[in-house]
């Protein structure tokens, strides 16, 4: 199967080395490699949205590979967290408590490192763009499931408490729900939590995730399809 995979990414990128642009021609290769009718008549029709808080790009590209949140080419808008490296809780509840207005002051760009060939300008640009991003999807009427990790460390009780009411003072009366996965259960209410030991240690560890040709078996792809069956009971009526 994984060469066939292979072979696959391969026609997609000879298909679209004529593409001019980076950015566009990488987006590209995804929309052959990865659409299907299916996914998008599933995606189209969603009730819900999924937004990562971090603390890095794991929940998203978990999300992602579990099937869960679109791709960007099924028109899926990113947000200010989605690739946002801080152990800072504090600070991201900061952030969604006052609307990100003091987003840009003394901004550390080390915790964007997948941002690192932008300038300041175009940083300044994207991050705008995707605060927006954020800030619909905060007042839509679908339920917003809210998804934060940390492996390193278990978050502070006084913490997530913080961030539960921040967030729901933000919703009001829309339907909302904040995911905890971390390493084990913390004693606090109204948080789903979905715990699993695991010591993120390999640098090769989203691409495993992802398992684009399916050709890993290891913690991390047994990490994803657990991961896959808990959050999907998550969204079930």
């Amino acid at each position: 199967m994984f060469n066939l995979l292979k072979l696959k990414m391969l026609i997609c990128k000879l298909s679209t080395c004529w593409i001019v642009s980076g950015k566009t021609r990488k987006l590209a290769r995804e929309f052959l490699f990865w659409f299907s009718f299916d996914d998008y008549r599933h995606f189209k029709n969603l009730n819900y949205h999924f937004v990562s808080l971090g603390n890095n790009c794991l929940p998203r590209a978990l999300l992602v590979a579990a099937g869960l949140k679109p791709r960007r080419f099924y028109g899926e808008k990113s947000c200010p967290f989605d690739l946002y490296f801080s152990t800072d809780l504090k600070r991201t509840i900061h952030l969604i408590e006052n609307d990100f207005s003091d987003f840009f002051q003394n901004i550390n760009l080390d915790a964007f490192p997948h941002d690192d060939k932008l300038s300041l300008r175009q940083f300044k640009k994207c991050y705008r763009r995707r605060i927006q991003n954020f800030l619909r999807i905060q007042n839509s009427d679908k339920t917003v499931y809210y998804v934060y990790s940390n492996y390193n460390k278990v978050p502070e009780i006084d913490e997530i408490s913080r961030l539960y009411n921040v967030l729901k003072l933000k919703r009001g009366t829309k339907p909302f729900e904040l995911i905890i996965l971390t390493k084990k259960r913390i004693d606090i209410p109204n948080v789903i939590q979905i715990p699993y030991d695991i010591q993120i240690d390999d640098s090769r560890a989203i691409e495993y995730i992802i398992n684009r040709y399916k050709d890993f078996n290891n913690k991390y792809t047994v990490f994803c399809d657990y991961m896959r069956e808990k959050l999907t009971e998550t969204i079930l009526p």
